[in-house]
């Protein structure tokens, strides 16, 4: 018969991670990541409790929601991240495949975001020089009339 045991190993406890030296990067960014949600919510909790109302309780109303969802939800996450089995091995084997990804090198990074930039500038300027355009040709033939010297201010 097969026991079950809260922890991640046979008969350990709540505080025994599930094979701890395996997807350690993955498993602290993702609570990273999962505690910096954790805390925006419970900010946004806390700001959101103040309409509840005037009185003098309400400052511990709100701090009160906002420390326990931060507990809540960071013991939920700590579940998931160092206890679930399912949720473990899916991120140690995703740590796995990222090791046996080839990355480009930093040069050609590098030379890539430089074509990217340099693409995005050229385009927006094109856009702008074209939405010119049609302002002007529109204004003339009197389908667009632009009040205030828009042009005028547009080529001072």
């Amino acid at each position: 018969m097969e026991s079950h045991s809260p922890g991640g190993a046979e008969g350990g406890g709540f505080f025994d991670i599930y094979k701890p030296s395996q997807g350690y990067h993955t498993r602290v960014w993702t609570g990273v990541a999962a505690g910096s949600l954790i805390v925006w919510f419970a900010y946004f909790l806390y700001e959101k409790l103040e309409l509840v109302g005037t009185g003098a309780t309400t400052r511990y109303v709100q701090v009160g929601a906002a420390v326990a969802t931060i507990l809540s939800l960071g013991l939920v996450t700590y579940w998931l991240l160092a206890l679930n089995r399912k949720v473990c091995d899916f991120l140690i084997a995703t740590e796995g495949e990222m090791k046996k990804v080839n990355w480009t090198s930093r040069k050609e990074i590098i030379g890539s975001t430089k074509v990217v930039i340099f693409v995005v500038v050229f385009m927006s300027i094109l856009l702008f020089v074209v939405d010119v355009f049609f302002m002007v040709f529109f204004n003339a033939i009197g389908v667009l009339k632009a009040g205030g010297g828009t042009l005028q201010e547009l080529f001072k």
